[in-house]
């Protein structure tokens, strides 16, 4: 084992797990609110990991919706995720099969934008595994350790009380990182525009929008020389 690596992977992303600490807990308050019962609310998020597809799965329950709707919204919310398997599979190629399939389930937007800023200076397949490892088990445990906390510990969650802010900031936090040159900058300005520009869509349907338009926009003012 690379402890070294895993315990890097795990530091830089204690800050950000330390965001996620709040939403889960607002997960948890909420399944244990809906009915959905401690169980079935603590398995959700060992299952699934995705809190935003969590919540929304809770909001259409309770509304009474078609499992198909529940199940389509989250499928639409998670898509990002392909941008993110996209961007990594270069990487994750070079690992064993087991490390492939079990760390697609760890797989987060915290997770995967901290090791693509790391694999971009990090080359060595077995430091990488273990520095994502570091990164996404922090993020994992610290959401189901507020999952638990929301379901069994009773936490209530001020109605005054804004999260909000949290989510732009934390991506405002990891993709700064990244946005070194003039396609990166473009890319990162027509996306915010984007995804502001649709918020009326539904389901967060504008934020992958504004990722899928960004991508594009970045690729296009890439010089092709440089593009790999």
């Amino acid at each position: 084992m690379s402890g070294a690596a895993f315990t890097i992977g795990s530091r830089r992303a204690l800050v950000l797990a330390v965001g996620v600490l709040p939403f889960g807990i607002v997960y948890g308050v909420a399944a244990a609110d809906s009915g959905v019962g401690a169980g079935p609310g603590l398995l959700g998020s060992l299952a699934i990991f995705a809190g935003a597809s969590q919540l929304s799965l809770l909001e259409l329950h309770l509304d009474g919706a078609a499992w198909t709707v529940a199940v389509g919204t989250a499928l639409v919310i998670n898509a990002r995720f392909i941008l993110y398997s996209a961007a990594l599979s270069p990487a994750f190629t070079e690992f064993p099969a087991p490390w492939r399939f079990g760390l697609c389930h760890l797989m987060t937007d915290q997770a995967a934008t901290l090791s693509l800023i790391e694999f971009d200076t990090q080359r060595d397949p077995v430091e990488r595994r273990w520095f994502y490892l570091g990164a996404a088990l922090t993020l994992f445990g610290f959401w189901q350790f507020g999952t638990l906390v929301g379901i069994l510990g009773g936490a209530q969650v001020p109605d005054g009380l804004q999260l909000g802010f949290i989510i732009p900031l934390m991506f405002t936090a990891l993709s700064a990182p990244a946005i070194r040159d003039r396609p990166a900058v473009t890319a990162a300005v027509v996306s915010v525009g984007v995804t502001i520009g649709t918020s009326w869509l539904p389901a967060g349907t504008n934020i992958l929008l504004g990722a899928l338009i960004g991508v594009a926009t970045g690729a296009l003012v890439t010089p092709t020389g440089t593009r790999t």
